[in-house]
This record gives structure tokens, C-alpha cells and sequence, in this order.
């Protein structure tokens, strides 16, 4: 911290465009992508009964776990771009899991024999979709006027 920013009372500002800075957020992009496309296909299909109605927990766990993570990635780097790099990494990580298998279509076409599995495709909009809503809604934020108080 330099002589003047303690005398003025301010923060230093966060380094968010250098090329150290971008490879960084890009590399804890990748890391949380994988972490989270592990644990929302493991988790995907999990359902709890409650009073006679069952829940989607693995999904809703998934999509809280995709807020959570693209929070702390804005937070802690300052910047949307590993945001969006959640966003993109997600589709292509998940390949691997989006065809054909013995036990049928485990993501994409999501079929169990006959049978249409419709949270393999919701799970795949959670972990593509929330990252650039998130993103959309921080530039929205951004751009909004500040009220004078």
C-alpha cells in the first residue's frame, strides 16, 4: 500500500486486466467447471419424498452450487470473465456424458429406454445457463444509474 493510499483513506485497487490476472481467473474457472460438472451429473437425478411429494434436491443443489460458485468467482476476482468461462467450459465438459450409454442416454438424448428423462436437460441449462445469467445481471447492475443519497 503506498504512502498516499493510506493518507487518502482508499482501497487498493484489484489488478483484474493483466495477462497474470486473466490466466488466473480463467484457471480457477476451470478448476470450479470440473468440480461442478462432476457434482451436478452425479447429483442430478437425487430426489427427496416430503410429505408425499418428491423434490428434486440433486437439481436444486445443482443450481445453488452454480449461484454459489459463479458468487465466489465474481467476488474473488472482480471480474465477469471467469463467469463466462464457467458458462462456456460447462457444455464441453459435460460432453463426454451426453451420449449413448449401456444404461441409455445418461445427459443428452436422456432417455432411459423409452422413457424421456427430463432432469438430464434440465441439468444442463442450470450449469450453462446460470453463469451468463449471472453475468447478464452483474452488467445490469453495473450499468444501472446510482441514486444520489
Amino acid at each position: 500500500m503506498s504512502t498516499q493510499q493510506r493518507t487518502e483513506g482508499t482501497a487498493p485497487r484489484m489488478d483484474t486486466d493483466s495477462l497474470s490476472a486473466r490466466i488466473t481467473q480463467a484457471v480457477m474457472a476451470l478448476v470450479l467447471t470440473v468440480v461442478s460438472v462432476l457434482m451436478l451429473v452425479t447429483t442430478h437425478r437425487f430426489e427427496v419424498e416430503l410429505l408425499g411429494v418428491e423434490i428434486p434436491a440433486g437439481l436444486l443443489f445443482g443450481a445453488l452450487f452454480q449461484v454459489v460458485t459463479c458468487v465466489f468467482l465474481w467476488s474473488a476476482t472482480g471480474s465477469r470473465l471467469p463467469v463466462l468461462v464457467l458458462g462456456c467450459l460447462w457444455g464441453l465438459l459435460a460432453m463426454p456424458f451426453l451420449g449413448q450409454s449401456a444404461g441409455g442416454g445418461v445427459l443428452m438424448p436422456a432417455m432411459l429406454g423409452e422413457v424421456p428423462q427430463y432432469s438430464g436437460w434440465i441439468v444442463q441449462g442450470l450449469g450453462v445457463g446460470i453463469p451468463f445469467l449471472f453475468a447478464g445481471a452483474v452488467t445490469l447492475a453495473a450499468r444501472r444509474p446510482r441514486r444520489a443519497r
